[in-house]
């Protein structure tokens, strides 16, 4: 099932400092976190996932305009504990070049706070098709 709860073009308002219509602007890129359903590799975890999963809605609306949620099932190959299998929350957005270039690090911070935070090996951010994986 996909919510989506943004629009397709935005701009910054400089009295709040968050995204809104602009119908002049293309969006061609995007960027994603993977939020895993897990704990420390393997213990369910679906009350910090859905935290984490708000937290990244929240963080992703505030710096393009708004973010989509996606259920998914991911595999991850663990060199500790084995083929772990989990559902996973993808959380994405669209967003023009300069708004890529600005927010990308922050993005990639989150990841990693999650990825500290639910004790996971590494999180996954995917920035127009190209997964990193980002270790705490």
């Amino acid at each position: 099932m996909e919510i989506w709860i943004f629009c397709r073009t935005f701009v910054t308002e400089k009295e709040n400092n968050r995204k809104t219509p602009n119908k002049m602007e293309q969006l061609n890129h995007r960027i994603c976190i993977y939020i895993p359903s897990t704990f420390d590799g393997n213990k369910p975890a679906k009350r910090m996932q859905k935290k984490a999963t708000r937290k990244a809605a929240q963080r992703l609306s505030t710096y393009f305009g708004g973010a989509t949620t996606t259920q998914a099932v991911g595999y991850w190959n663990s060199p500790e504990k084995g083929l772990i299998a989990e559902k996973q929350i993808l959380v994405y957005s669209a967003c023009n070049e300069s708004d890529k270039a600005k927010y990308t690090d922050a993005v990639t911070n989150f990841a990693k706070a999650v990825c500290r935070w639910m004790k996971q090996e590494a999180v996954t951010v995917e920035i127009d098709g190209t997964l990193q994986f980002v270790e705490a």
